[in-house]
């Protein structure tokens, strides 16, 4: 077992990047990051998926998914694991836009708890916008006004004080 420990790190020391070696900075990702080959997950970007949402006629306009063991998955990596994670040069190789573009692929799955919070959020607080503007409030009121219809100002709320 420990035979078989040195050999597993002893290949992994032999293909890791030597800091100050002659090749170069390291850029731990690529042009198009965290997008993948066409061929694994299909088309990348706005409205170009599998599925075409305006035509009910052929709604299928592109390749359908295909799981991983289909398409080569992990035996087919689009990415060197060793060279992504190698941080040492991520500084100098990698730009600012680079680093926020990562950071926002990040939080894209959080767009839907987003959603959970704010849409709710938004229909109550809509709802008592419009539930307050909807007539006058009556603040003031002269007390002769108020003394002659006693009942409807002060029982208003358990009949149609609109009736009269």
């Amino acid at each position: 077992m420990a035979g078989m420990l040195r050999r597993a790190a002893a290949r992994t020391n032999a293909v890791l990047p030597l800091r100050g070696a002659g090749a170069g900075p390291i850029k731990p990702i690529g042009p198009n990051f965290p997008l993948t080959s066409e061929k694994a997950m299909g088309p990348h970007g706005w409205m170009r998926g599998s599925y075409h949402f305006w035509s009910l006629s052929n709604p299928i306009v592109g390749p359908l998914y295909r799981p991983p063991w289909v398409v080569g998955g992990i035996h087919n990596p689009t990415i060197d694991p060793v060279k992504h994670f190698n941080t040492q040069d991520r500084h100098q190789t990698v730009s600012a836009y680079e680093f926020v573009k990562c950071f926002v692929y990040n939080l894209l799955p959080a767009r839907v708890m987003w959603l959970c919070v704010h849409v709710p959020l938004g229909i109550i607080l809509f709802w008592t916008w419009v539930e307050q503007r909807r007539e006058p409030m009556e603040i003031f009121m002269d007390r002769e006004e108020y003394w002659k219809d006693f009942k409807s100002y002060y029982y208003g709320v358990y009949f149609d004080h609109h009736h009269f």
